[in-house]
C-alpha cells in the first residue's frame, strides 16, 4: 500500500470532480493493479474483501504516444471508493496520466 503520486492524485480529482464525490485524495493508500503497466489502482487495504458496485465517472485522454486511455472511477457495493480502472486501447503500458 501506497499514497498516490501527484499525477494519480490529479487524476482521481477530476474523476471525484466529474462524480460529484468529495473525498481526502491526500490520505487514501492504493496498490497497483496487475493490468500491463496500464495504471489501474485498488483503493484501501481491505480491496479484496469488498465487491465491486459500480462506475461513477469516466474521463478519457490520449497517452503522449497518441493512444486511447479511458480511467473509470468504480465504487463499491457499500458507496466507499474501490478503484480508479486505466484502460489503454492498445494494452500497452500508460506513458503519462492526464
Amino acid at each position: 500500500m501506497r499514497k498516490l503520486n501527484s499525477k494519480e492524485m490529479a487524476l482521481l480529482s477530476k474523476l471525484l470532480e466529474i462524480a460529484n464525490i468529495e473525498a481526502d485524495v491526500q490520505n487514501l493508500e492504493v496498490s497497483e493493479m496487475n493490468d500491463g503497466g496500464m495504471g489501474s489502482l485498488a483503493i484501501g487495504s481491505n480491496y479484496e474483501s469488498r465487491m465491486l458496485g459500480r462506475e461513477v465517472a469516466e474521463y478519457s485522454f490520449n497517452d503522449l504516444d497518441g493512444m486511447h486511455i479511458s480511467a473509470t472511477l468504480n465504487i463499491d457495493r457499500d458507496n466507499q471508493l474501490y478503484e480508479i480502472d486505466i484502460f489503454k486501447a492498445d494494452f500497452s503500458p500508460t506513458l503519462c496520466l492526464k
